[in-house]
């Protein structure tokens, strides 16, 4: 058996910032290699952007294939033609003599795009092209009989020496797979690397029987098939088996690498034993480089997904990758692991907006009241509470007290300690005028649980911050902020993602809350404490955006105010003196717009 490369198609997404999260995701799962589609209408239209897609693919470490997706009907793939709607004249000939929407492999002037698109491919950087499945026109394809052939057009009769016959005969097959070969040693004298990837078939209208011709042409890197059992009505084991057989055997003879395909799309649960055979099969058979169509099991894409289509994704990557355990991995690997995982964290924090949100406008209330608002928790939820708390004194100017951290998990035998807990938020005397916030991954630490049970007995505000759903803490809130970011690279290491959420929704508990009781003004940090010589500018700095005042002004409001950013905030907005000022400031508890109401 052996191993190798991993790759995954990929098609339809043009916004460059979505397809290099993707792509970070495909490295991270253990895909080495992508194939773009590189349509028509990309072509015409998205030029650039196929360059900036391909950067992005290779900023993530991934090897790149760029497949002409549907061109002129020749190759694999759902994109329409513009060519064969601009070029009626070069479309093929069935044997009727009907003309189908479908480009002449002969055809001079379609060759030349063809040429076109592929120095276009190669000049958006991309490693090797991929000519998907040539062949000629399957009439289904553009709405004629099954029993139609072509093409009997005015380059092919000048190609076969005279007209072609009506009927299929040998003379006639052997022609249009000539035909296949010639127009592919044509495209491959663009330069670069080439991989040419035919269907499971060596007869029929559709088939090459010949795959010699094909893998000994030169330029040739790379000779590829793609054994879709069910395309084929085949069991998938035997079918893959046979053709790896083929393909192996075929590419060892001309000295080109082998590559083999298999469908991820329009499988069900019920089939994932079929693929798990197929890739078996092919391994077994000598072939390494395995690809899969497509990107997520084509889950995107309704005509091809099914219901499954996740666990067919997680299937399909887990036997094509078989990644080796974590610690084996290089860094960059595990840094992009991590950085997948990460991003997750924001969506899951947005989902739990409404009852963040909630909480806010409680913990507001009654902090506008003379409340407090205080953490409580143990280990890293514990030191995470604590490190906002200290934090709100310089940045918004609160007075010592208003907002607390109890617990700040400086021990690690605090967290099963529910006597403490109990006592702990006992000695910070809570009463009915607070908000506690309870932070906890699990949402069944016992210290935490303790500190807010006992919150709730005296008649506290009680807020629950945590990582899972169904927790003691979530019954025991009045509001309960459940961040669910799901499992851990490191298992149960909650400083990692769950410790990402819980920071992200303190900081809003606290920085929207001092928002609301006008601890800012338009964004700026008016209300942060002068300490240094940085925060010292940085206050005078937001004074000035603030009012637009001039310099000077400014400077002898600060001076008048000692310091105090909000108070010549004031002065300067409403036209009083600094004691006016901060007897408004005092009034209105804090807050710069109550007191320039």
């Amino acid at each position: 058996m052996t191993t190798g490369r991993a790759g995954c198609s990929y098609f339809g997404v043009r916004v460059p910032r979505h397809v290099e999260r993707d792509m970070s995701d495909l490295a991270a799962r253990g895909y080495g290699a992508v194939l773009h589609t590189f349509s028509e209408n990309d072509l015409a239209y998205y030029r650039q952007t196929m360059a900036e897609i391909v950067a992005a693919s290779h900023r993530a470490g991934l090897w790149v294939q760029a497949s002409p997706w549907g061109l002129g009907r020749t190759f694999g793939g759902e994109a329409e033609s513009r060519f064969v709607a601009f070029h009626p004249e070069e479309c093929q000939v069935v044997d009727d003599g009907r003309r189908v929407a479908a480009a002449c492999l002969n055809s001079p002037a379609y060759r030349a795009f063809c040429r076109e698109w592929a120095d276009w491919a190669l000049d958006c950087g991309v490693d090797s092209l991929f000519w998907d499945e040539p062949a000629w026109v399957v009439p289904a394809h553009v709405g004629v009989e099954p029993e139609r052939w072509s093409c009997r057009c005015a380059h092919c009769a000048e190609r076969f020496g005279r007209e072609l016959p009506r009927e299929l005969d040998d003379d006639v097959r052997a022609f249009r797979e000539a035909s296949v070969v010639d127009f592919l040693r044509e495209m491959l004298a663009a330069g670069g690397e080439h991989t040419i990837c035919l269907l499971p078939a060596t007869e029929g209208a559709h088939g090459i029987s010949d795959w010699d011709a094909v893998a000994s042409l030169p330029d040739l890197t790379t000779f590829a098939t793609d054994p879709y059992w069910k395309h084929w009505h085949e069991p998938a084991g035997p079918f893959v088996r046979r053709f790896a057989r083929l393909l192996r055997e075929t590419c060892e003879r001309h000295g080109v690498a082998a590559q083999l395909w298999l469908p991820s799309f329009g499988l069900d649960a019920s089939e994932i034993p079929d693929l798990e055979a197929a890739v078996a099969a092919a391994r077994e058979e000598g072939v390494g480089d395995l690809w899969t169509w497509g990107y997520e099991a084509c889950g995107h894409m309704s005509g091809l997904a099914t219901p499954d289509a996740p666990q067919v994704w997680a299937a399909v990557t887990r036997a094509l990758t078989a990644p080796p355990p974590l610690e084996a991995r290089p860094a960059r690997d595990l840094v992009r692991e991590m950085n997948r995982l990460d991003a997750t964290i924001a969506d899951a924090v947005a989902a739990a907006g409404d009852e963040l949100a909630a909480a806010i406008d409680a913990v507001s209330a009654r902090l506008e009241l003379g409340g407090r608002l205080v953490y409580v928790g143990a280990g890293t939820s514990g030191r995470l509470a604590e490190l906002d708390a200290v934090e709100c004194g310089p940045t918004f100017g609160v007075a010592p007290g208003v907002v607390v951290a109890v617990g700040s998990g400086d021990c690690a035998e605090r967290e099963d300690d529910t006597a403490l807990g109990a006592s702990d938020v006992a000695a910070a005397s809570v009463g009915p005028g607070d908000a506690v916030v309870a932070v906890s991954a699990s949402g069944s630490t016992p210290y935490t649980v303790a500190a807010l049970e006992t919150a709730r007995a005296a008649g506290a505000l009680c807020i629950a911050v945590v990582c899972a759903r169904d927790s003691a803490l979530e019954r025991i809130a009045d509001h309960a902020v459940v961040a669910d970011v799901g499992a851990e690279i490191v298992s149960g290491s909650t400083r990692l993602k769950a410790g990402t959420a819980q920071k992200l929704i303190v900081n809003a508990i606290s920085t929207v809350s001092m928002m609301r009781l006008g601890r800012t003004y338009d964004g700026l940090m008016v209300s942060v404490v002068p300490e240094n010589a940085k925060l010292r500018e940085r206050a005078r700095r937001n004074v000035v955006l603030a009012t637009g005042a001039a310099e000077d002004a400014v400077d002898a409001a600060f001076a008048a105010a000692e310091g105090d950013a909000r108070v010549a905030l004031i002065a300067l907005l409403a036209g009083v003196d600094a004691a006016v000022a901060r007897d408004r400031l005092d009034k209105s508890h804090g807050s710069v717009r109550g007191a320039l109401a």
